[in-house]
């Protein structure tokens, strides 16, 4: 697929084995002042149904100006290379290229990495010439990033040298110098004249970074200013790095607000949520378990999903009580049903808005019954960590709490404060 898109185009494609996967979607957009229409070109892109939003997370999803997409405004033509590395069950699968109103598609390559837990890519690519943009943007869907590393050539140039930036999830990483540079990690106007005013010297530049980035969708974009070269990125995945607590407690800052909207809008206290979701996160979750979970939902096993540990029967069953959770669903396939539905689960605003709806379930129907269990996060957590929403517990006068549900009461004051409440 190649050329000028001007309707929403699918990219059908097969995984031979499952496993960590890389999708590459290379694209460039003009902006109003390129085009004959003086619109601005937009470009983004749904992975089986999952769409990208922006980071951090706000109430309502922004889909375009978001770092998984091309905006015209900032490329002014140049191409930019979005990097989605997920895990994907061996079969079809369809990548949607959804242009507003019109983008121009480079290419899509597809890289099955077969459970690597360290990404190693050699890019040996120039930046177009052109001011400030983005240029590569990196997509970690559900993927515990705990290391980053680049190797990128900056030169020096008459009047503005190349010049990169490094932002991840929104975030700049600023370099050790000082003033308008601190906001560029790898400068070329600081390298010496060769020949003064004429030729520039060039330095091949590595960094590192550890990131630990844990359960959700991240992203790490390098914003390019004239023609820097990036020779090599590496991504090492890896949970053990990191003591589950402190991975729990990150996740819970960094959805805060995911949380607070989900229990606002199924009339949950949104510190169970958070509460359920750091029990959890707090479990000894790895890149194994994690791969395992995913294939094994998309292979119609009832398997957790995402940062709630959502199964996908339970959600399947949330559904058909709760239209809201998808309300645009339209499955006509049972394959496809199971595939979208894993997919969208990978999404940390639909899981925990999934979470909230299972509590929701428990709350009402002990209410129903004569039985008030709206303050008792031990009860509430037991039930979320055991309760078959298709076979659910009969209500009664004495639940007994299990180790899941006494961690969420525990830790409420802990949940409630990382929350701002």
């Amino acid at each position: 697929m190649h050329g000028h898109i001007t309707k929403v185009s699918l990219f059908p494609f097969r995984i031979a084995h499952a496993g960590l996967a890389a999708i590459i979607v290379r694209a460039r957009c003009k902006s109003k002042l390129q085009t004959s229409d003086s619109t601005d070109e937009n470009l983004r892109v749904e992975l089986n149904g999952l769409r990208f939003r922006e980071m951090p997370p706000e109430k309502y999803i922004q889909l375009f100006n978001v770092p998984a997409a091309y905006n015209g405004t900032e490329l002014k033509g140049a191409q930019q290379t979005l990097t989605i590395f997920t895990i994907l069950e061996e079969g079809e699968h369809v990548l949607n290229l959804i242009p507003y109103p019109s983008a121009f598609l480079e290419a899509v390559e597809i890289r099955e990495l077969h459970g690597q837990q360290s990404i190693d890519f050699t890019w040996e690519e120039r930046a177009e010439d052109g001011n400030r943009r983005p240029w590569h943007t990196f997509v970690f869907v559900d993927l515990p990033i705990a290391r980053f590393s680049a190797e990128v050539t900056v030169q020096k140039r008459l009047r503005d040298s190349d010049d990169v930036k490094i932002v991840v999830d929104g975030a700049v990483r600023k370099s050790a110098v000082s003033g308008k540079f601190s906001f560029w990690y790898f400068i070329g106007s600081l390298l010496p004249w060769i020949i003064k005013r004429s030729i520039g010297s060039a330095k091949r530049i590595g960094i590192e970074f550890y990131e630990h980035l844990d359960s959700g969708i991240h992203y790490i974009e390098l914003h390019a200013d004239r023609m820097p070269l990036l020779h090599r990125t590496i991504f090492s995945i890896d949970y053990s790095q990191r003591d589950v607590e402190s991975r729990a407690t990150h996740i819970i800052q960094a959805y805060k607000q995911l949380i607070i909207f989900a229990g606002q809008e199924f009339g949950i206290d949104p510190v169970v949520v958070g509460g359920v979701i750091y029990q959890e996160q707090a479990m000894n979750v790895n890149f194994v378990d994690t791969l395992t979970d995913y294939i094994g939902g998309l292979a119609h096993l009832n398997t957790s999903i995402g940062i709630s540990q959502m199964r996908v029967d339970t959600a399947r069953a949330l559904e058909n009580i709760y239209p809201q959770l998808y309300a645009d669903k339209d499955f006509s396939h049972p394959v496809q049903d199971t595939f979208i539905r894993v997919e969208r689960l990978k999404d940390p605003y639909t899981n925990i808005r999934y979470a909230a709806a299972k509590l929701h379930f428990s709350t009402m129907r002990w209410k129903e019954k004569g039985f008030d269990i709206s303050d008792t996060p031990d009860i509430l957590g037991t039930l979320y960590n055991i309760e078959n929403i298709t076979d659910p517990i009969e209500p009664h006068a004495n639940p007994q709490t299990n180790a899941f549900g006494a961690g969420v009461a525990e830790n409420y004051e802990k949940i409630r404060k990382l929350l701002g409440l």
